[in-house]
């Protein structure tokens, strides 16, 4: 199949792009460069551009099976400081990319986030796929707005995902929590937890996410709009995963807004198809250290 990633020089679009190839299927990618830590490739198929351009781009000017949408906006505290990138990357951007996509009959499948469900007080179960959304933040807005684009169409997945980690995580400190941990531990640098460190979070490891995706390209996977953790089995606190990364926190520092005291996915629709993560966090955190 024909396949583009959106954001294909990111973590988990990185991780996506080798198994498409590895699969045979012809893969384009779109990224616009504009996080720190995206990757580059030096392939004729990868593009640089901003997705909201998308219909402008030549070298996308032809039949696609899919697009696997990741590329956005993805800080919580970005978001907050400059809204305009919010709704620009993440609600104009889907939009451009589910137009184009409509055009070509092409399945979308889209990267959401559990921001989308607000600060979930007094939560203590399992988030399961029925959970309305609720967002509190210009992010948890503009990411929601995209996943209502993806799931009107009638060929779109939505993933709400929560923590999806991996050894070549390189994170930052108001993304990609795991991978900013670990860096910090192993470079002796200070870590700051912004609460009491009880927060909960399902972690997922990112080789799970993208074969669940391959799942979708493979038919395997009713659309509709699911949320997508490690479950109960993953679920660690912060102070947790501190200490099972080998580290210790250095200095504690007030609630950030809207902070989910706790965010674990009940995978109930995809349990019910019979997936499940594969790799434990265990054995992810010890490839990490």
């Amino acid at each position: 199949m024909k396949v583009l990633i959106t954001g294909h020089a990111g973590f988990i679009g990185s991780h996506m792009w080798d198994l498409c190839v590895k699969d045979g299927h012809d893969v384009y990618g779109l990224d616009d460069l504009s996080r720190s830590t995206s990757k580059p490739r030096h392939d004729p198929q990868s593009i640089v551009g901003d997705v909201v351009g998308i219909r402008a781009i030549e070298q996308l000017d032809q039949d696609f099976d899919w697009v696997i949408h990741l590329a956005g906006q993805v800080s919580v505290v970005s978001g907050e400081k400059y809204p305009d990138r919010d709704f620009h990357s993440n609600a104009l951007g889907t939009f451009a990319v589910v137009q184009w996509a409509k055009e070509r009959n092409a399945g979308v499948i889209f990267s959401s986030s559990n921001k989308v469900f607000g600060e979930l007080r007094g939560v203590s179960t399992p988030i399961a796929d029925t959970q309305p959304l609720n967002p509190q933040t210009n992010y948890g807005v503009s990411k929601a707005a995209a996943s209502h684009y993806v799931a009107d169409y009638s060929k779109g997945w939505v993933f709400h995902q929560s923590c999806v980690y991996g050894s070549t995580q390189q994170g930052e400190v108001d993304q990609g929590w795991i991978g900013w941990l670990n860096q910090s531990i192993r470079g002796s640098r200070s870590i700051t937890c912004f609460g009491d460190g009880s927060q909960v979070r399902d972690l997922l490891h990112v080789d799970d996410l993208v074969r669940l995706y391959r799942s979708v390209l493979n038919g395997d996977v009713p659309r509709g709009s699911y949320v997508l953790g490690g479950g109960v089995e993953n679920a660690v606190t912060f102070s947790e995963a501190v200490s099972n990364l080998g580290g210790e926190i250095t200095e504690f520092a007030a609630w950030r807004p809207h902070d989910q005291r706790y965010f674990v996915s009940a995978n109930s629709g995809l349990a019910a198809l019979g997936w499940r993560p594969s790799i434990g966090r265990e054995q992810g955190l010890e490839q990490m250290t």
